[in-house]
């Protein structure tokens, strides 16, 4: 019979001991894995300005915002209101109020003023019940959804909120999107060095997008 280049790989291959031939097979199913992923193709990721990190003022009422306003002194008069397309919400004895573009404590503050002449007790509370806007976190985290964004939150707060990272999740590779003068803006975020050495925080803006990537392994 004749020998072929195959048929002496194959009989030496039969020849290795079984736990080296197993171990063999993995090393190159790894190699294979290692050649097939350097071959993908990079996402265009921007780099991130500073700019772009920092946070902006937050916590000012805008429409479709739920706020409740409690009177301690007058419990009967306590109501819950969403914010209207124009700004305001009607609330009694002193009808409608401009909101939008306030801070829940100035719109307290002017509220306290108001009812100055038709309660013994004035004092009005102010609190943000469900915020209009927020962010988007999914991917491989546990709990995927919307966060609500009523206060300067960072994309590795969000990740939290939304349960932390899942069984599968990279925390390496965490991209942010972001809309933008009609564009969309891609950050990529390493949040391995955040959990290692902390770093600058990269706080987001209404409406942005958080994606846990998941692991290769």
């Amino acid at each position: 019979m004749t020998t072929t280049p195959a048929t002496k790989a194959m009989s030496a291959w039969r020849r290795l001991p079984r736990g080296f031939a197993s171990i063999l097979m993995a090393f190159m199913a790894l190699a294979l894995t290692g050649f097939f992923s350097g071959c993908e193709t990079a996402e265009p990721y921007q780099q991130i300005p500073d700019s772009e990190m920092r946070a902006r003022p937050t916590g000012t009422l805008s429409a479709g915002d739920v706020i409740q306003v409690s009177y301690p002194g007058a419990p009967e008069l306590n109501t819950t209101q969403r914010v209207q397309a124009n700004g305001r919400v009607s609330l009694p004895k002193v009808g409608d109020v401009s909101a939008s573009g306030k801070s829940a404590a100035t719109l307290q503050s002017q509220l306290t003023g108001m009812y100055a002449s038709h309660l013994q007790n004035p004092t009005v509370l102010v609190a943000v019940e469900t915020a209009a806007a927020g962010v988007y976190v999914s991917g491989e985290v546990n709990k995927p959804g919307k966060i609500p964004l009523d206060r300067p939150m960072t994309a590795f707060e969000a990740v939290m909120e939304a349960g932390g990272f899942g069984k599968f999740a990279n925390p390496k590779q965490v991209v942010v999107v972001r809309n933008q003068n009609g564009k969309q803006q891609r950050y990529a975020l390493n949040f391995d060095d955040t959990l290692r050495n902390g770093g600058s925080a990269f706080y987001l803006r209404p409406y942005d997008t958080v994606f846990v990537n998941k692991s290769r392994w």
